[in-house]
């Protein structure tokens, strides 16, 4: 195996599949990378056997061939190069990397040890195209949510429903849930939904966040392609299979309010600080109660604990329906609620002690935020 290429593009690409690489005594295959010389591309390959990341790279090729290098090492040794190009040569399970003014041998395994990555035999009629970086945005937005439950499955993931022009992802740990929804522009036609494991949606968020083109999801049986192309080259840039989640998700939608008793808004940065600041006197309990002042148009966040002391503060707000209330939350739910929201403004949708509350970003549709209360006692 021969080739040359950019280190810059070597780089990018080592980084983006050596995070999937699992560290493993068991399984040392799955700690490497598997480099292959095809064609006008170099590929990369890493997998942990829920997730696979495979990306292509340009470059100029001499001979076909293929190693299975250590991927955090050679991320390592890749760093350290400063020529702008790298010559790299693989043979007797050896890469060497050269540059004008080093050289360097690493010691790799058998590529025929590398897991052999199942083809995604599709399940919908047509890949479904969504934009990367608004799936990106999303799946930041409610990754953090799921918890894990041996008893419940279906919620330790991140639960996709297609319907038609939209995409809708949703995240939930029985406690808080939110949902976005993302427009596909053109209606499908296909109505389908998948579970995808948190880890896998999370490693998906981040291979998408630099891209600004648009990525295929292709579902299978038990597996889903997230495939990012590169329009220039019409060729595929990366791709991302992850393994599905068996089960049902549970019927959300019948814990989404249908109506609030009141609505308030505030300063979303303000809300957040002040939270912040009382879960620092919540203690153990991680409670805060926000008493709804309606006649003042401002609430009342306090939190106390025999411990560490007490904290009240006041912040104007507009609120509109509903009477004075007192409600509790937990102050760490509450506050990655606010910081999942975009733009400077939200509302927080009220009805009772005993309901849940709902967040949602002022002039924005897309996104919402459940929070369950904590119920006195």
């Amino acid at each position: 195996m021969k080739f040359e290429i950019l280190k810059e593009n070597f780089k990018k690409a080592v980084g983006l599949v050596e995070r999937v690489a699992r560290k493993t005594t068991a399984l040392p295959a799955l700690q490497g990378v598997l480099i292959k010389v095809e064609g006008n591309f170099l590929e990369l390959t890493a997998t942990n056997l829920e997730t696979t990341v495979k990306t292509w790279v340009l470059a100029k090729i001499g001979k076909q061939g293929s190693v299975l290098a250590p991927a955090g090492f050679l991320a390592s040794v890749v760093n350290l190069f400063s020529a702008e190009k790298i010559e790299g040569a693989g043979e007797d399970n050896n890469l060497v990397l050269v540059s004008q003014d080093q050289e360097t041998q690493i010691q790799c395994q058998n590529p025929e040890e590398f897991p052999i990555v199942p083809k995604v035999e599709a399940k919908n009629t047509k890949p479904i195209t969504v934009h990367a970086r608004a799936l990106a945005e999303g799946l930041a937005q409610i990754m953090d949510i799921p918890s894990q439950s041996p008893i419940r499955p279906a919620i330790t993931g991140v639960y996709f429903s297609l319907q038609k022009n939209k995409m809708k992802i949703v995240a939930t740990d029985s406690f808080r849930l939110a949902e976005k929804t993302i427009s596909l522009g053109a209606d499908n036609g296909q109505e389908i939904s998948f579970i995808v494991p948190q880890a896998s949606a999370r490693e998906l968020a981040s291979v998408l966040s630099p891209e600004t083109g648009t990525v295929n999801v292709v579902v299978g049986v038990s597996q889903v392609l997230f495939e990012v192309m590169d329009e220039e080259i019409k060729h595929a840039k990366t791709h991302l299979i992850s393994r599905l989640i068996d089960g049902d998700y549970p019927n959300y939608q019948e814990i989404v309010p249908k109506k609030s008793e009141m609505k308030i808004q505030a300063r979303k940065d303000d809300f957040a600080n002040q939270i912040k600041k009382a879960g620092l006197f919540s203690g153990r309990v991680a409670e805060v109660k926000i008493t709804v002042l309606q006649k003042e148009q401002k609430i009342k966040i306090f939190s106390q604990s025999a411990e560490l002391g007490r904290s009240e503060s006041f912040m104007p707000c507009q609120i509109s329906g509903g009477k004075e209330t007192e409600i509790a939350f937990n102050h760490k739910f509450l506050a990655d609620g606010l910081n999942s929201i975009k733009g400077s403004e939200v509302v927080f949708e009220l009805s009772s002690k005993d309901e849940p509350g709902v967040l949602r970003g002022v002039g924005d549709d897309s996104y919402f935020y459940i929070l369950m209360p904590i119920k006195s006692s």
